[in-house]
């Protein structure tokens, strides 16, 4: 596991950089209310705040209007990174001046493979919203 502390984050910091599935964004809401429980933590660039892993989730966050949402910061040394976009080929540098100027990639252009299993985090969802 790695050995990183959780933040709790409020998910308007945060900086998304791709867009999102809403089928998997609607699924993923119901499961988290329905369990009321946060299982697994957004991971989060430490330096800019921009979502490596857990677009659907930040956009559940959002949706829910939750006050903070359990983040893993991490930075990009402590990745492995890869583009899966079509006609790009994307770098973490490029992800994160994509995220800083508000533009989002197709759904899955990007992919994060963390060096260890990510924790659970397993918060109740009613401690996310105060």
């Amino acid at each position: 596991m790695l050995n990183k502390t959780l933040s709790f984050l409020v998910p308007s910091t945060l900086k998304p950089n791709e867009e999102i599935l809403p089928d998997r964004v609607a699924w993923l809401s119901k499961k988290i209310q329905t369990e009321q429980l946060w299982r697994v933590p957004i991971t989060v660039d430490s330096r800019s705040m921009s979502i490596m892993d857990g677009h659907h989730r930040y956009t559940v966050a959002m949706q829910l209007g939750l006050a903070k949402v359990p983040c893993l910061l991490l930075s990009y040394e402590e990745v492995e990174f890869w583009s899966t976009h079509p006609n790009i080929q994307l770098t973490p540098h490029m992800v994160v001046e994509y995220a800083n100027k508000g533009i989002r990639l197709p759904p899955k252009s990007t992919r994060h493979q963390f060096k260890t299993p990510l924790p659970d985090c397993n918060v109740s969802l009613k401690l996310l919203f105060d």
